[in-house]
């Protein structure tokens, strides 16, 4: 019986140390001290590792402000010093970038949602919190269905319409709410010689850029070329197939005449007119 016993306590002890060892190498003590500090959880688990910010999300104010422009939203809200009830008014955040007297506001989600106020309907409670990695908008006067998550663009449509697109009156902010496209200019080849292993390594790289097509502008006219005028009075004729392609959009804060089969320092920048020639 005592035989028994003793051949029992030894297979409880043997397995208790079984899963003891196994246990060990699942959290192995040469990481032990190391897996105090939040960077090597992110080594070990292949994550991003930040100092004191989870991601670095860009927001683009553009549209009809006085220079069409982004923000970090760390530089917004610092992670580093997180705090109940951080908030900006989006009303205060517009006027950082000169737009005070505007019509219309939109959000743009990255998952391509978007909410559109008035500005009558937008008060000192409206505002911008942080969201994950990037920011929402809250307003306790507005719907739950208007409290957009991850916003990336911001598009103001001013009073104003100083852009002249075939006789008729807009503006750019008006226009980025239109039927909008995507083009792919520019870029090359990116070559690489790792200090790694010594091997050169090769990759492609490009530009993207968003704004009204052109085409679409002046669908309903008759033209063989068109003439653009900038802001400063200098005006440039452009055959219709040059500007097959083309869309308005907003370039390093400027409205550009982007020309995607063209080198950039052959687009138009700051538009102000675009007439159809016969």
């Amino acid at each position: 019986m005592k035989e028994k016993a003793l051949l029992f306590t030894i297979l409880v002890f043997g397995i208790i140390v079984g899963v003891a060892l196994s246990s060990w190498r699942a959290f192995p003590t040469e990481d032990m001290i190391a897996r105090s500090s939040c960077a090597a959880c992110h080594d070990v688990h292949g994550a991003i590792e930040l100092e004191d910010v989870p991601f670095q999300s860009q927001v683009w104010v553009i549209g009809d402000v006085p220079k069409q422009t982004y923000f970090l939203v760390n530089d917004l809200f610092p992670y580093a010093k997180r705090e109940q009830g951080t908030s900006i008014s989006l009303l205060d955040l517009l006027a950082r970038y000169g737009a005070t007297d505007f019509e219309r506001v939109a959000l743009e989600s990255l998952d391509g949602g978007i909410v559109i106020f008035e500005r009558r309907y937008l008060s000192e409670h409206s505002l911008l919190v942080p969201y994950m990695e990037g920011i929402r908008f809250q307003d306790k006067n507005q719907h739950g269905s208007t409290w957009l998550k991850d916003i990336r663009w911001i598009i103001v449509i001013g009073k104003e319409k100083p852009l002249q697109i075939a006789g008729e009156a807009t503006s750019i902010g008006r226009l980025l709410l239109s039927d909008r496209t995507t083009v792919i200019t520019g870029g090359g080849d990116a070559i690489y010689k790792s200090p790694l292993d010594g091997k050169t390594y090769r990759g492609n790289y490009a530009h993207a850029y968003t704004g009204a097509r052109l085409s679409t502008l002046l669908a309903e006219k008759s033209y063989s070329a068109v003439r653009i005028t900038d802001t400063r009075g200098q005006t440039f004729k452009l055959p219709r197939q040059e500007v097959a392609n083309a869309i308005l959009a907003p370039v390093r804060g400027h409205t550009t005449l982007v020309l995607p089969e063209k080198p950039w320092d052959e687009w138009i920048s700051d538009v102000a007119k675009i007439e159809p020639v016969p």
